[in-house]
């Protein structure tokens, strides 16, 4: 390893050494190759370049796909003493122009940036000028079609060959398929870059999945097995916040994390969690890249992932400390229909973009072979109702056209209104008396967000336009007057949605160009699907190595901790053992009749083991189980 880095490395972050799994990096960084690299989560992908790059005359452009992970980023160097700085869509364009002035004039070593600014003109024409040194493309999966959080942003991305030719691009990402790999490649532009990749496997990771009909027991005794810090991904905001409040009326210390929260509140929930003055954050697949936090005992999926790779990402967020860690599935057959049922309404068909297409055309008055270019103001409630299409479809659809570049959709598209509600129930019900006609809008908020009282929550106007039969614009007019009698805050959205056509309108030959795409699409997310199915119904093979070959890893030694591996072992527990744990539960349950999570609790010897025994000594009639599902020794 090179002297220099080493002293970077010492004299930066404290470290003597690199990672076995980062020198090769950082090795192959410092001879100017192109690279991919594949690093698992929490194995240290920033340090590969962060120290390079400090080697070096210039900046280190960072391309990032959360605002939030490019903040972290910048905090983490600046706190170091590193020059630092992210452009974020926050910045007015004056201050940015003097941003980028002080780039071309070496005051920072990195700049991070989101994709979408490589659309900008004055962007591109600052960097071109800029003394840039390497090229980041950070969470590179998100280029790939293939990739889990793919986003048509990031294939602006390949622009950055064709402006810096010379450049060495890194790109970087904790998982990817082979198929994922290739398309990072391809569409990076750099087809011969070193591909280098370390193991994936986490000898003190457990991958455990349990088919039970009662989650609820079974998590409480998994939360009360493990005290340190857990994550529990859930599927919608709804279940996020009723788990986190159920848990803390089981005497849990637990928030909940999603994409309906405020930017503040987010970050207070982070933080409490992080600090460890909650043990459970209950999220949605919100709580995503940048998380990084070591003493995560558990990461505990209460639903079915959508994907392999959302899960392996998930799951990999537990035990970064190197401790024994546990990365749970806990399942029963409503949550297989639930799965196959979500996939298939995420559907978008061929038939519906037909539908849907020309009619957005003539909601816009474009005519056949014109359109290119142009770009208007949208109102998804106002189209719903003059359509009578599905609002749902139509946002799915829309954003199946704005992916596959017929149409580009404005950031404001998905941009929501904030509101909370700020009087108590009997308050509202006061406030409704003398104002009747405000019933209905404040008692759907108050259906739809569970919360509402306690937290800011996010919302697309035109969506409850939609629920309830009337315009946005309507509903702006009574969350303003709501606002104005102090019955709620309410931030509305501050900008009009636009989508800017980008093809003439060409009606079903439109569709049928991109209609391959469209229908492998579809097809890939059924397999995905098939592909959790398949890992959670397979039982002829250890946990982790499934996984490993899902992502192009062969390995012939099981891991085993997993539960296949465990279960596997109950048939080689020996009679001495047997007797030992024999005699240990009869001495529990001696005196007072125990269930058997109240055995596993305060028993030193793994859960299989004890229902193993149990099951023995129920056999030899040596205990009986109470209605009240608590064992008893017979007399």
């Amino acid at each position: 390893m090179h002297p220099f880095a080493l002293e970077i490395l010492k004299k930066y972050w404290g470290y003597e050494q690199f990672r076995t799994t980062q020198e090769p990096i950082v090795m192959s960084i410092l001879e100017g190759k192109d690279i991919l690299a594949m690093l698992p989560t929490g194995g240290g992908k920033s340090l590969c370049f962060q120290v390079p790059a400090m080697m070096k005359e210039g900046v280190c452009l960072v391309i990032s796909p959360l605002i939030s992970l490019m903040e972290d980023q910048v905090r983490s160097l600046t706190d170091r003493g590193i020059p630092a700085l992210a452009l974020t869509g926050s910045i007015p364009y004056y201050e940015m122009e003097r941003l980028m002035n002080n780039v071309q004039n070496n005051a920072y070593k990195f700049l991070y940036m989101a994709p979408e600014r490589l659309d900008n003109e004055e962007v591109e024409f600052q960097l071109k000028a800029s003394p840039i040194n390497y090229i980041v493309i950070d969470e590179a999966h998100c280029i790939s079609h293939w990739g889990k959080d793919f986003r048509p942003a990031y294939l602006r991305c390949r622009k950055l060959r064709d402006w810096f030719p010379s450049l060495p691009i890194i790109a970087l990402t904790a998982t990817a398929t082979e198929k994922v790999q290739m398309d990072i490649l391809e569409n990076l532009q750099i087809p011969k870059a070193t591909v280098l990749k370390s193991s994936l496997i986490r000898t003190n990771l457990a991958y455990m999945i349990y088919k039970i009909d009662n989650k609820w027991s079974r998590l409480e005794r998994i939360l009360l097995k493990n005290k340190e810090s857990s994550i529990i991904y859930v599927r919608n905001r709804r279940l996020s916040e009723e788990l986190a409040q159920h848990l803390c009326e089981e005497g849990f210390s637990a928030t909940s994390f999603h994409g309906g929260l405020s930017s503040e509140e987010k970050s207070k929930r982070l933080g409490m969690w992080r600090l460890d003055d909650v043990q459970v954050m209950v999220a949605t697949n919100a709580f995503g890249m940048g998380i990084d936090k070591p003493n995560v005992r558990t990461v505990i999926h209460w639903d079915l992932p959508n994907s392999l790779e959302d899960y392996f990402q998930e799951a990999g967020r537990a035990g970064r400390d190197h401790q024994k860690a546990f990365a749970i599935i806990l399942y029963n057959d409503s949550d297989v229909r639930k799965l196959l049922v979500d996939t298939q309404r995420s559907q978008v068909s061929v038939p519906f973009l037909k539908e849907l297409y020309p009619k957005l055309c003539s909601y816009f008055q474009i005519v056949l072979g014109e359109g290119e270019g142009t770009t208007h103001i949208f109102n998804l409630a106002d189209f719903a109702i003059k359509t009578q299409l599905d609002a749902l479809k139509i946002y799915q659809g829309l954003e199946v056209l704005d992916r596959n570049s017929v149409l580009s959709l404005s950031q404001a598209f998905f941009r929501k209104a904030t509101v909370q509600i700020l009087l108590s129930s009997r308050e509202v019900i006061n406030y409704l008396e003398r104002n009747p006609q405000e019933k209905e809008l404040l008692f759907f908020l108050m259906r739809k967000y569970s919360g509402i009282h306690e937290q800011t929550i996010s919302f697309r106007v035109e969506k409850i336009a939609i629920n309830l039969h009337t315009t946005a614009l309507q509903i702006q007019k009574k969350l303003e007057k709501l606002k104005n009698d102090s019955v709620i805050a309410y931030k509305s959205e501050n900008t009009d949605a636009e989508i800017t056509f980008l093809m003439p309108r060409d009606d079903d030959r439109t569709i049928n160009y991109i209609s391959p795409q469209i229908k492998w699409y579809n097809q890939h997310k059924i397999d995905q699907c098939n592909d959790v199915l398949k890992y959670i119904g397979q039982d002829e093979k250890c946990n982790q190595r499934f996984l490993l070959e899902y992502f192009g890893e062969q390995t012939k030694e099981n891991c085993g901790i997993c539960s296949h591996c465990i279960e596997n072992k109950q048939e080689k527990l020996t009679k001495e053992h047997i007797r030992t744990i024999s005699e240990e539960i009869l001495k529990l349950i001696a005196h007072h009749p125990m269930s058997s999570q109240e055995i596993c609790l305060i028993s030193p010897y793994h859960e299989w083991e004890i229902l193993h025994v149990l099951t023995l000594l129920l056999n030899e009639e040596k205990i009986s189980v109470l209605p009240t599902n608590q064992y008893i020794t017979k007399e």
